[in-house]
């Protein structure tokens, strides 16, 4: 019984070892990131919403977009890895995994997603497009 504690005393002071010597922040800042834009314009007669999904399964409403209108969300590029960040209120960096834009209340159902300049080395160039629900979905055309 006493070996089994001795291991397990072991374990926690090796993992905590090795966990101590790591980070604990993530970086912040735009320092070393390339700078883009999506704008999206609502092309159709209902209003659309714009969301994000960060690598945490964190969402983030981009905006809402009324008819005849439109948003705009400032993105960084890190070219040596290929991830599209947003920065939050905090100028923590989070990895974007998607974004889209779909009718207002429904925008996971409907949406229409963007595509995003993930290429390692890839440059960035800003994404504008205008969108319109029709029919249950909706679409996007880059303007």
């Amino acid at each position: 019984m006493k070996s089994k504690g001795l291991v397990l005393s072991c374990f926690l002071f090796f993992t905590t070892a090795i966990y101590a010597g790591e980070p604990a922040e993530s970086q912040r800042g735009a320092q070393g990131l390339l700078p883009f834009s999506l704008t999206v314009g609502n092309g159709g007669t209902s209003p659309l919403d714009c969301q994000a999904t960060t690598a945490h399964w964190y969402s983030l409403d981009l905006g809402r977009v009324a008819a005849g209108k439109k948003i705009s969300a400032p993105l960084w590029k890190n070219l040596a890895s290929g991830e599209v960040i947003i920065l939050n209120e905090h100028q923590d960096r989070m990895p974007v995994q998607r974004i889209w834009c779909g009718a207002e209340g429904q925008s996971w159902q409907t949406r229409s997603e963007v595509i995003l300049p993930t290429g390692r080395g890839e440059r960035p160039q800003s994404i504008a497009l205008t969108c319109a629900s029709l029919a249950g979905s909706v679409a996007c055309r880059p303007d």
